[in-house]
């Protein structure tokens, strides 16, 4: 009966919230471009290409230092150099993301930017950087890149569907909730039908409300 009586409420806290969240997603949040490369942790050229178990940890082992080795500022400050950036060590570095695929010799580098060609040229100018230090570190290492880079022509976020599915969810709640509120607020009765069924007397008699001029 109370959501019934208050549709209205309902409907128009929902339909505001969407279109609030909505034009938000639309107009203020900048979309972000992502762009990825990944590489295979090896042993080198020539050598035996059979894995024990040992050597499978080893590379595993090997993979989180790599990974350590790519977030480092004096990588992140070649790459800026080598691909003429304008960003800073600090910034580059918090919106790049080193990810060591579970059970696997993979190393995932990804970088996410406002400019997708940025993007584009951070992961190239890091991964370059990167695979010529790792031979100076472990010279007998093998790295070979799985995937190369793209473009990135789609941003990966905002997600403009699952914003607007939140936002009407999230209105029709507010709507909701608002509607119980003002039912537990109010004490009054407004029809003789609504008194009947609360105390569960009949109505004999109603005083009905006369406007004067």
């Amino acid at each position: 009966q109370s959501l019934k009586k208050r549709w209205k409420l309902i409907f128009i806290c929902t339909m505001a919230v969407t279109i609030l969240v909505t034009a938000f997603t639309l107009f203020f949040i900048k979309p972000k471009y992502e762009s990825t490369t990944k590489l295979f942790i090896g042993k080198e050229q020539g050598v035996e290409q059979v894995y024990n178990n040992s050597d499978v940890q080893m590379y595993q082992q090997l993979l989180k230092t790599y990974a350590e080795v790519i977030k480092t500022r004096d990588i992140a400050k070649a790459a800026i150099e080598k691909e003429n950036l304008e960003l800073k060590e600090k910034e580059l570095l918090a919106n790049l993301s080193v990810v060591t695929l579970a059970e696997t010799q993979i190393l995932q580098i990804k970088y996410e930017s406002s400019n997708p060609e940025e993007a584009l040229k951070v992961i190239q100018g890091v991964k370059a950087e990167f695979m010529k230090t790792a031979v100076e570190l472990v010279p007998n290492g093998n790295i070979q890149v799985l995937e190369e880079e793209e473009f990135p022509e789609k941003p990966v976020s905002p997600n403009k569907k699952m914003n607007i599915i939140i936002g009407l969810l999230l209105g029709l709640m507010i709507g909701i909730g608002l509607a119980f509120l003002l039912e537990f607020l109010d004490s009054s009765f407004k029809t003789k039908e609504q008194l009947e069924r609360e105390l569960d007397i009949p109505v004999i008699g109603v005083i009905p409300f006369i406007l004067r001029d």
